[in-house]
């Protein structure tokens, strides 16, 4: 609440200026505020990934260019790595496929790209941890950045229920982000932004979840990943503000100004 305070007689001022200042200063705010908020918008030119440290469950860490019956495959514009000893024609894997020119707000969810499953019959060695790099490349700002995520993989074996409950049909394959999923920073023009991965997009709901159930059903199985930027924000003085300080500038020049009168 801001205190209202009547000046004497003998305390001069232009009421015209006064309203022309106070309106400039709430001009000015709402200005900042409205450059404030384009700041914010951002233009993704494309997005990619690579992967890497994949762990087996024989404890051995493979990376590129592979071994160990883990390879790292590129079809078209998709990353792949496969693993296991195939019982069919195709070993089992994920691939990652970026998108393409996108533009969000600051704290909006977009789209990052497809995670593909190839959940096939596979003997062991299986999968149970795999690192992807993804790089984003803006436009505005102009900047490219790779930030590094941690995916869990689960490869249930083909037992019948209730061995194998998970999927319809059971014996799904479960990609999982982790609970306490790591954010990655990074700074453009002394911002610091973060990089948040909020999961795959529920098919119902729409919302973002941390797993992904792939059932193994003769085909690849799809889900889009979603991340969102989050960066500081700059508080900007409400207009309120603005005019109440100024008031409150004139009263405490006008008591000056009187008390040299006095002197």
């Amino acid at each position: 609440m801001y205190k209202v305070y009547f000046l004497r007689k003998n305390m001069k001022f232009n009421l015209s200026t006064l309203t022309k200042t106070t309106l400039s200063g709430v001009a000015i705010t709402a200005t900042l505020g409205c450059l404030a908020s384009s700041a914010d918008a951002l233009t993704l030119a494309s997005s990619s990934g690579s992967w890497s440290n994949v762990l087996l469950d024989n404890g051995i860490t493979v990376n590129p260019p592979g071994g160990n019956t883990v390879e790292f495959l590129t079809v078209g514009n998709e990353s792949q790595v496969r693993w296991g000893v195939p019982l069919s024609d195709e070993k089992s894997g994920l691939g990652f496929t970026g998108v393409t020119s996108q533009s969000f707000d600051v704290g909006e969810m977009f789209s990052v790209g497809t995670l593909r499953h190839f959940n096939q019959s596979v003997t062991q060695p299986f999968v149970t941890k795999a690192d992807l790099g993804i790089t984003l490349d803006f436009i505005t700002p102009s900047v490219s950045q790779t930030f590094n995520f941690t995916f869990d993989i689960n490869e249930t074996i083909n037992q019948p229920p209730p061995a194998c409950p998970v999927g319809n049909p059971p014996c799904a394959d479960i990609v999982t982000l982790p609970s306490t999923f790591p954010t990655e920073t990074f700074n453009i023009g002394g911002v610091d932004y973060t990089l948040e991965l909020l999961g795959f997009r529920d098919p119902v709901t729409g919302e973002p979840v941390k797993q992904f159930v792939s059932p193994e059903n003769g085909r690849p199985n799809s889900a889009t990943l979603f991340a969102k930027i989050t960066t500081p924000s700059e508080k900007v003085p409400e207009p309120t503000a603005m005019v109440g300080l100024g008031l409150f500038g004139l009263y405490l020049i006008g008591r000056r100004n009187q008390k040299q009168k006095l002197h």
